[in-house]
């Protein structure tokens, strides 16, 4: 699903990643751990081709990303990764249903039909009644879904069964929220992941890393434990 071989990520003289070895299977549930400046969101960058490596190789569903002119890296990061981040990125004063809606806007799909799939990502996470709330009308648990459900959202072909990503990127997903609500959010994440997408949880958090299958450790920008394989 996804692969690094050997990837680094330098920022002029400064070596945010080195020589990360990695492979993601299909609906793969793993924990991302490390101290703050470890590399792990430069990681998840790499990982989400938001950034290229600047050595090594990233492979994403079987694509060299490297060899991807920026209009095919773009195309393929929409249909096959969903991002999660730790500020939920909801824009003030619109309702929620459009907020979602927003991630296939630049997918062309018609507003009707983003509207309809906004509909049943939220549904999907329980927020069916909340469809016409702004963000500040929503708790912090609540806020976070918007933005699981934004991330799973997709048009899919006809026929072609996707219920979403194959990749999930979830930066410090309950790092804002409290208990109950970042279990809830822990559960929506293992559900997704049951349905068959490859999950990637970045967290500070030892008890949620503790409860994932596979735990990947950084530190000073290299991968130091792999309990799913060799890093």
């Amino acid at each position: 699903m996804a692969e690094l071989i050997r990837a680094g990520r330098a920022y002029g003289p400064v070596t945010a990643l080195e020589e990360a070895t990695l492979s993601i299977r299909r609906g793969e549930l793993l924990a991302v751990v490390g101290p703050s400046g470890s590399g792990k969101s430069t990681l998840l960058n790499v990982l989400g081709t938001l950034e290229r490596p600047t050595s090594g190789t990233v492979r994403i569903d079987g694509h060299d990303v490297a060899a991807l002119p920026d209009g095919q890296l773009s195309a393929l990061r929409a249909r096959t990764i969903g991002f999660v981040f730790q500020q939920f990125h909801l824009a003030p004063g619109v309702p929620v249903r459009d907020s979602v809606a927003d991630g296939l806007l630049y997918g062309g799909v018609p507003r009707a039909r983003r509207r309809e799939l906004a509909e049943a990502a939220l549904r999907r996470v329980g927020l069916e009644h909340r469809l016409g709330h702004r963000p500040h009308e929503l708790s912090g648990g609540e806020k976070q879904r918007c933005a699981i459900a934004r991330a799973v959202l997709a048009d899919p072909a006809p026929g072609s069964g996707a219920a979403g990503p194959l990749l999930l990127l979830a930066d410090e997903p309950t790092g804002a929220l409290d208990t109950a609500s970042g279990e809830r959010v822990m559960e929506l994440l293992r559900e997704l992941n049951a349905a068959g997408t490859a999950v990637v949880v970045i967290t500070h958090d030892r008890d949620i890393a503790a409860t994932l299958p596979r735990r990947v450790r950084l530190r000073d920008g290299r991968i130091t434990e792999d309990t799913g394989g060799a890093s």
